[in-house]
């Protein structure tokens, strides 16, 4: 219970941003432009919604 409790409220938010910050970061270094950027911080953010979904299924086994 306790280790579901901390996914959902620690670890998906910190995905959100963490992900944001990269996309920032990548786009002030010229890196990406704002349309590849968020396509990355989307892919990122999705893709960590399903790890994290699928960590708190394992647990609850």
């Amino acid at each position: 219970m306790l280790k579901t409790l901390i996914i959902s409220k620690f670890a998906g938010p910190m995905i959100r941003h963490g992900a944001t910050v990269l996309g920032g970061w990548l786009m002030a270094e010229g890196i990406a432009d704002e349309a590849t950027a968020q396509q990355i911080v989307g892919g990122l953010t999705a893709a960590g919604g399903v790890g994290l979904s699928y960590l708190e299924k394992i647990i609850r086994l």
